[in-house]
């Protein structure tokens, strides 16, 4: 049975709150005799006794209100419970729609926005109360009741609702209807042939129910003709729009991909690069829509469809956009609520008039969703959601992907930002972040440098690396130097010693010249010691004994080469080349009782002198090479930490060039980037208010909701501001 469209009525226990597992826009009335869906045909079966009709009361006071008092901002009237003893209890048939998933269940719709279809539910539950008393009838299907509903004369069989039971396909225009699709709150959707281009449609009709009030018919016309002059690659296309009977219906583009919202669920994330593809599509056809006066307020996962193997977006349901313009007024008053809770602006919450940028936020939440995997702004009723949304900022991004990229991050917090005038003014603005995020991803990735531009990362780490070396090899060299000298020193004085120590051994035999026992000690010490050669002089200048053979009896010849300086002792030192190296040599007098009586020559070979002094100058080497390599990374990795704040500040004062002035850093820090940042943001709000003396105030969010699950709670105002004052009641 249909209602009129009469104005809302006070009822006893009368509260409105979202049907749990209904669908999107349906409005559930409960008391205790009454379930029904404001949104759905209503078909109220026969009572047992007449129901007399309840007084109407004068409209209670905000102090008086108490659990059977519901009021919502938009509506007319304050409803107002009061119980009224009945004969026999009054059966009801409601039809149920498909269920939708949990998180998209709940939804409050404003009654400025569709007040015809609250009031005729309304009334149509003060006429059933007025019904005389009939046998009860048996239940009927959904589908059973709703064709009931419809006279049987009121059209022919191909202009019956859809939802009907009908065997055969039916036609609409030149459309063959195959299958229903789905149902939700305001329309069913149908799948239909076009034989005349031979391709499969969708055909969306508004409820029967809707279809007799004439500001909702009209609103669904206009909005799908809205929805069909948008001519984009990212929304889904409209193909026709008309009425068969009194009936709307649109003829949509049949998208047979999956949404956004089953591909979330398939618990896979995404990467960043599908994600940045997702929301440049998403605010491309955003912006079309925002160009053309069409703001769709219902942005969310369900409404995104992902066509083929490249995952092209598709925008789809405009079924409760507004649409500006010169001809259209604003449907949707202060204090309306009307989308997906989870997915609404701070600004949507409260009812108040939209624009593009709540599409915006709408759309950095679908973001943060995608990157994360989770929603930003959860709970267990719409007012905790609400309240998270006009005053809760979500949990990081960065503790929920740790590889989001900090460019990518900026972008969806400030499309999560709570006054519009901080979040992108338009899609072509979001898109443009994405794609320059998108950019930077892909230079970072292919490791290229701006043209002409030596990053300071490369700079400063190769020029420390050049100061380090420099001076590690400077000081590798002179302390190599001062070690051999040191060594060349040490081995000096050895060498002395010994040929001051041999000569005073052997003087008493130079003396009695008694040379068999000088050669018998020579050779005896070579095998000893590692000497090169020993050689014993008379006082004549003739070899007497050697470790060399042939040389005795011979005039003894001081090998040529580098005279180095005299010893103690009158030890003489020199430095000459053999056949097995260089070698040191040591000439000391042979003196007994105070005269010399001889001389005797000790050669020492240098080459262990020389190998120690290279493994030295080696380990000092790789020393240098580890110290080089050391501060060079460390620089890179710290001028790379440095140029993040820089980069950040040309990017900012980019936009601030590009006139957005609306574009904050928004960072805290404890060190001089902080202050930058600070006087940076200090700027731009300077700027701001030089173009906007009086920048708008946000005002102060009001939403009392009663629920189904808070059934016996007082409703709850939700106030932005501390001193605000309470929302008036009407």
């Amino acid at each position: 049975m249909s209602a009129p469209n009469t104005p809302l009525p006070q009822h006893p226990s009368l509260s409105a709150a979202p049907a749990e597992g209904d669908d999107e826009g349906a409005t559930q009335i409960h008391n205790p005799d009454l379930t029904f869906s404001a949104a759905e045909k209503l078909e109220v079966g026969p009572t047992a006794a007449s129901v007399p009709p309840a007084p109407t009361p004068a409209p209670p006071q905000p102090d008086d209100m108490d659990s059977d008092t519901m009021i919502m901002p938009g509506y007319d009237a304050t409803l107002v419970l009061r119980p009224r003893p009945t004969p026999e209890p009054v059966s009801h048939e409601v039809q149920e729609p498909a269920a939708l998933p949990e998180d998209e269940q709940t939804r409050v719709i404003g009654a400025d926005d569709v007040s015809p279809t609250l009031a005729a539910a309304v009334a149509a539950a003060q006429a059933a109360a007025r019904t005389p008393p009939q046998p009860v009838q048996p239940a009927q299907s959904a589908e059973s009741a709703e064709s009931t509903a419809a006279p049987a004369t009121a059209a022919p069989a191909q202009a019956a609702e859809p939802a009907g039971q009908a065997t055969q396909p039916r036609q609409v225009g030149r459309y063959r209807l195959l299958e229903r699709l789905g149902r939700g709150g305001m329309a069913s959707v149908y799948r239909a042939h076009d034989p005349s281009i031979g391709r499969d449609v969708a055909i969306k009709f508004l409820h029967r129910t809707l279809c007799e009030d004439e500001d909702c018919r009209s609103r669904f016309l206009r909005e799908a003709r809205a929805a069909g002059a948008l001519s984009h690659p990212n929304i889904v296309v409209v193909h026709d729009v008309g009425e068969i009977d009194d009936q709307p219906y649109m003829a949509m583009e049949l998208l047979e991909g999956q949404s956004l919202a089953e591909r979330l669920d398939s618990k896979e994330p995404l990467s960043i690069r599908q994600v940045l593809a997702l929301g440049i599509q998403l605010a491309r056809a955003l912006d079309y829509a925002h160009a053309n006066g069409v703001v769709h307020r219902d942005i969310k996962p369900g409404n995104i469809m992902l066509q083929g193997k490249d995952r092209r977006v598709k925008v789809a349901d405009f079924g409760i956009a507004h649409v500006e313009g010169a001809g259209a007024h604003q449907q949707t008053m202060v204090g309306s609520i009307l989308g997906t809770p989870q997915y609404m602006s701070p600004e949507q919450t409260r009812g108040e008039k939209l624009d593009g940028r709540s599409d915006l936020f709408s759309a950095g939440v679908v973001l943060y969703q995608a990157l994360t995997g989770h929603r930003p702004f959860r709970g267990d009723n719409l007012v905790a959601v609400a309240q998270q949304i006009a005053a809760a900022e979500p949990p990081a991004i960065t503790s929920l992907r740790p590889d989001c990229p900090p460019a990518l991050r900026r972008v969806v917090e400030r499309c999560l930002a709570k006054a519009p005038a901080q979040r992108f003014a338009t899609g072509a603005e979001l898109e443009q972040a994405l794609r320059k995020v998108l950019t930077e991803l892909a230079e970072q990735e292919q490791g290229k440098q701006r043209s002409g531009l030596l990053s300071l990362r490369v700079k400063w780490a190769g020029m420390m690396a050049l100061v380090v070396a420099a001076v590690m090899g400077l000081t590798t060299v002179f302390i190599a130097q001062r070690q051999y000298q040191a060594l060349e020193t040490q081995a000096s004085g050895y060498g002395a010693s010994l040929a001051r120590f041999m000569a005073a051994q052997n003087a008493a035999a130079v003396l009695g010249e008694e040379w068999d026992l000088v050669e018998i000690a020579v050779q005896e010490t070579m095998r000893t010691r590692n000497f090169e050669r020993i050689t014993v002089i008379d006082s004549n200048g003739q070899v007497r004994a050697s470790s060399i053979a042939g040389l005795a009896g011979l005039p003894y010849e001081a090998p040529p080469g580098e005279d180095l300086a005299e010893l103690p002792g009158g030890v003489v030192s020199n430095r000459y080349n053999t056949a097995s190296g260089t070698v040191l040599g040591f000439e000391a007098p042979v003196s007994f009782g105070g005269r010399q009586v001889g001389r005797l020559a000790l050669s020492i070979v240098e080459k262990p002198l020389t190998e120690v002094a290279r493994l030295s100058v080696m380990l000092m080497g790789v020393l240098a090479l580890v110290t080089v390599l050391a501060v060079g990374v460390a620089t890179f990795f710290l001028v790379n930490w440095f140029s993040r704040p820089i980069k950040l500040m040309i990017d900012s004062m980019g936009e601030l060039a590009k006139g957005n002035l609306t574009h904050r850093i928004a960072e805290s820090r404890k060190d001089e980037f902080g202050q930058l940042y600070a006087a940076f943001d200090a700027l731009a709000v300077a700027l701001q208010r030089r173009d906007s003396p009086e920048p708008p105030t946000s005002p102060s969010l009001s939403l009392t909701v009663a629920s189904a699950d808070m059934k016996g709670t007082p409703a709850v105002p939700l106030q932005s501001a501390p001193d605000a004052p309470p929302a008036a009641q009407p």
